[in-house]
């Protein structure tokens, strides 16, 4: 599986955005990938790594296979691990 990352302009984060990386990471199994967006490449998986509520990081020119998924708190790394495990499971 490959994941991108776009990160939004870190303005204003209210949570450590590396620690959500260092989590997903940790999630991920041997062979997956984790890097950030770029251009011309199709990702599985598009995280767009918003710093705050406002989700601000522009994904209208990302494409992903599966799904862009939005994190604006740390809480927000469940909705991910499940849709991953979601796609394993297929």
């Amino acid at each position: 599986m490959k994941i991108g990352i776009k990160y939004c302009g870190g303005c204003n984060p209210t949570y450590d955005r590396t620690d959500v990386v260092s989590r997903l990471k940790e999630h991920l199994c041997e062979g997956d990938s984790v890097e950030s967006i770029k251009p011309g490449i199709i990702y599985d998986i598009i995280v767009i790594l918003n710093g705050c509520n406002k989700a601000c990081g522009n994904n209208n020119n990302l494409e992903a296979i599966y799904e862009k998924v939005s994190i604006t708190s740390e809480s927000d790394i469940i909705k991910l691990f499940k849709l991953i495990d979601k796609i394993r499971a297929y």
